[in-house]
C-alpha cells in the first residue's frame, strides 16, 4: 500500500466542509484525525509530513472560496502541527528502515513499534523512567531495535531468532501513590482512577536474552507487548 497516496488523500479532508460545516465537521473530522493516525502510525516521516502538508493546503483552498471559518482555520493548524511532531517522532522508523536496508532487508516486510529500551532486568515500574525511547522491528526471521545514544546518534542492532536464547513477558510492580480525585476528573477522567483501588501498580515487560549473554528489556501498553510475542512466536 502506498502511504503517501493515501496521507494526501487524509489530508483532503478539510474540503468535506464544502458538505459539512460547524460542530459537526468538527467531530466528524477528529474522530478521522484519531483513525489516521493510527493507521499512518510507523509508517515513516513522509507519511505524516505529507499528511499535514496536504491539511493547511486544502483548508487554504477552503479559505479562499469562504466556506470555512476561523476557528476550524485554527483547530487544523493545531492539528497540522502536531501531525508534524508525530513526522520527527517517525524520524526514528526511518532510520531503522534504513539500516535494514543498508544490509540488504527488505523493510517492508518488518513490523515497527514504538517502545521503551533498557538494558538488563527492569525490576519495578519505578525504574521505567529511566528507560529511553526506541524503536523495535520483526521482520524476516529477526529483530532489530534503535536507541538514540547520548551523542545524538543512532545504535541499531539486528539480531537473528536463532541468537535468542529467550523471551518472555513478566510482571513488574510499583507502589501506589496517595491520589485525591479532583473535580476536574468528572470531566476529564484520570488514568489513575482505573488503579485506585489497588494496593499496587502493575504492568508488563518484555525480555529478551540472547545466546551472547546480553539481556535487553523493552516497555509499552500489555497489548503491544502482546502482539510482539505473538509475532516471536511465529518467526
Amino acid at each position: 500500500m502506498n502511504y503517501i497516496v493515501l496521507s494526501i488523500l487524509f489530508g483532503l479532508t478539510p474540503l468535506v466542509q464544502f458538505f459539512i460545516k460547524g460542530w459537526l465537521f468538527f467531530g466528524i473530522s477528529l474522530i478521522a484525525f484519531i483513525i489516521f493516525y493510527q493507521i499512518l502510525k510507523s509508517k515513516g516521516k513522509q507519511a505524516f509530513s505529507f499528511l499535514s502538508a496536504t491539511i493547511i493546503g486544502s483548508e487554504a483552498f477552503a479559505l479562499l472560496f469562504g466556506f470555512t471559518n476561523f476557528f476550524i482555520l485554527f483547530y487544523l493548524l493545531v492539528v497540522s502541527g502536531i501531525f508534524l511532531v508525530a513526522a520527527n517522532e517517525e524520524k526514528k522508523v526511518d532510520i531503522l528502515r534504513d539500516y535494514l536496508k543498508i544490509n540488504n532487508f527488505n523493510s517492508k516486510k518488518w513490523d515497527y513499534y514504538h517502545l521503551f529500551f533498557g538494558r538488563g532486568e527492569i525490576s519495578s515500574i519505578e525504574e521505567v523512567g529511566k528507560l529511553i525511547p526506541s524503536i523495535f522491528a520483526i521482520g524476516e526471521g529477526k529483530i532489530a531495535y534503535s536507541v538514540k545514544m547520548p551523542n545524538g546518534d543512532y545504535y541499531n542492532q539486528i539480531i537473528p531468532i536463532e541468537n535468542v536464547n529467550s523471551y518472555d513477558l513478566y510482571d513488574i510492580k510499583g507502589n501506589q501513590e496517595l491520589y485525591y480525585v479532583k473535580i476536574q476528573d468528572l470531566f476529564l477522567p484520570n488514568r489513575r482512577l482505573r488503579t485506585l483501588h489497588k494496593p499496587y501498580l502493575e504492568s508488563f515487560c518484555l525480555t529478551i536474552s540472547t545466546k551472547d549473554g546480553e539481556l535487553i528489556s523493552f516497555y509499552e501498553e500489555p497489548d503491544i507487548l502482546q502482539k510482539i510475542i505473538k509475532k516471536l512466536d511465529e518467526i
